[in-house]
């Protein structure tokens, strides 16, 4: 039994890494995935359907001169359903899910209207 471990260990040590260098390479991402919400503030307005429909209470609408969605990303299980349900589709999912979402600090997952729609850069964004 440890005879044959140790073939088959000495087998493998000259055969190429199957491990990903994640923070180098990032993965490639199919169109449908869902990540990081987008909001469209011209498209937006207001009806508050994203906050009913999000199961776990993630989305909270605010007021910033008008009525808009405001995510709380530390509660949000990115399953879809308020991009699905807005009439005027004014949320979209991006590929973003790591470098502007990890934080130590969870007063920072809240993502405001103006990060949502990209006027304020997000942390990591562009950091390459």
């Amino acid at each position: 039994m440890v005879i044959k471990n140790m073939i088959r260990a000495l087998k493998t040590v000259y055969t190429p890494s199957v491990t990903r260098l994640y923070p180098d390479l990032p993965s490639d991402l199919p169109d449908r995935f869902r990540g990081l919400q987008k909001l469209d503030k011209d498209k937006c307005i207001g009806c508050g359907i994203c906050a009913n429909t999000c199961p776990n209470n993630a989305i909270k609408i605010v007021r910033d001169r008008r009525w808009f969605p405001a995510i709380d990303i530390g509660h949000c299980m990115f399953c879809g359903l308020c991009i699905d349900q807005c009439p005027q589709e004014a949320l979209s999912s991006t590929k973003i899910y790591t470098k502007e979402l990890v934080t130590w600090d969870r007063h920072t997952l809240l993502f405001t209207p103006a990060m949502l729609a990209r006027e304020v850069p997000l942390k990591g964004e562009g950091d390459e």
